[in-house]
């Protein structure tokens, strides 16, 4: 199989959390003379039960991944796009999955290639740091950036390394205080066994950065690391250090990090808020990239028949919800 583009896209992501996305991992792969397409998703639990059959949606993976081209014969990429979706959607029918809805990767803009297939919808951007740059201080960083950087390391503001995860428990404990601050949904809030068992799962995949002040971890995230790209997957802070502009002190040492391991980029997720978003964008010139989901009904008769059935019943909630007997 050719290589995967990115950790998102790993069978031990999916696996790792199948359990936290509330379903079971599945692949898909499509393979002819035109080309490979890779599809890795969660079928979630059922909870539709129509004439004793059991009925399921599908959700990617926590995460940006979706359906991705491995290879193809570029002249006939559309064929290879069509021959696709009419096996999945064979593949969604035979396993009684009603409905898709999909994460696509910002940086990888595998929505554009399925854009034939799914309804897209424009859901935010993610912010990035170039790497390939000569010289990122400079060219990437802001003026602003590069005065916090300063004055963190004025103030005595250490920075190490976990490779192995001995310090997950600190990293759980500032975690607490992000919670508390911005009112984190369930999706978002991991138990310490569970963060545990990620140095397992992705053992050599993930690490933490650790900002030390005064001989306290003050700052703590937990970096993804696979092929090209480095990920600022989670992060946890104490708010009465923030001053310390430990956070900007750590960019700037993964981003070394990532210069001495031949990373292209580091990624720094979303910005949900304003002010998430003006400290992140301090960080790059041009670094934003278009975040997409896409969804699709693969059975519309009973797609029909369960939303009938949860209107009469007046359990729907939420109208804009998709698939809508979820809402």
């Amino acid at each position: 199989m050719a290589d995967l583009p990115d950790i998102y896209f790993l069978p031990e992501w999916g696996e790792y959390y199948q359990e936290h996305d509330n379903g079971k991992i599945q692949k898909f792969e499509y393979k002819s003379k035109l080309g490979h397409v890779y599809y890795q998703f969660i079928i979630r639990n059922d909870h539709n039960v129509l004439e004793s059959t059991k009925y399921y949606d599908l959700v990617t993976t926590y995460g940006f991944n979706g359906p991705i081209i491995l290879e193809c014969d570029i002249n006939n990429k559309l064929k290879l796009i069509k021959d696709y979706d009419k096996e999945f959607n064979i593949y969604c029918l035979d396993n009684n999955i009603v409905t898709e809805w999909i994460r696509f990767s910002p940086w990888l803009k595998n929505h554009i290639d399925f854009e034939s297939i799914y309804i897209n919808k424009y859901n935010n951007f993610t912010v990035f740091i170039d790497l390939e740059v000569n010289d990122f201080f400079f060219e990437e960083f802001h003026p602003r950036a590069r005065t916090s950087i300063r004055k963190s390391i004025q103030y005595g503001v250490k920075i190490e390394f976990d490779f192995i995860g001995e310090t997950v428990g600190e990293f759980h404990r500032l975690y607490q205080f992000v919670d508390k601050k911005y009112h984190v949904s369930d999706y978002y809030i991991f138990d310490l066994e569970f963060l545990k068992k990620g140095f397992i799962s992705l053992s050599g995949k993930e690490f933490i950065i650790n900002a030390i002040y005064e001989d306290q971890i003050i700052s703590s995230a937990i970096i993804l690391n696979y092929g090209d790209y480095i990920h600022y997957h989670l992060a946890a802070h104490n708010p009465e250090f923030y001053y310390l502009n430990a956070s900007s002190l750590m960019f700037y040492h993964l981003c070394l990090w990532g210069k001495t391991n031949n990373k292209k980029q580091f990624h720094l997720g979303g910005a949900f808020t304003e002010g998430l978003f003006d400290f992140k964008k301090q960080f790059t010139r041009n670094g934003f990239c278009d975040f997409y989901v896409g969804k699709k009904i693969r059975n519309e008769e009973v797609y029909n028949i369960i939303v009938n059935k949860k209107l009469q019943e007046g359990s729907i909630k939420d109208m804009s919800y998709f698939p809508l007997y979820r809402g």
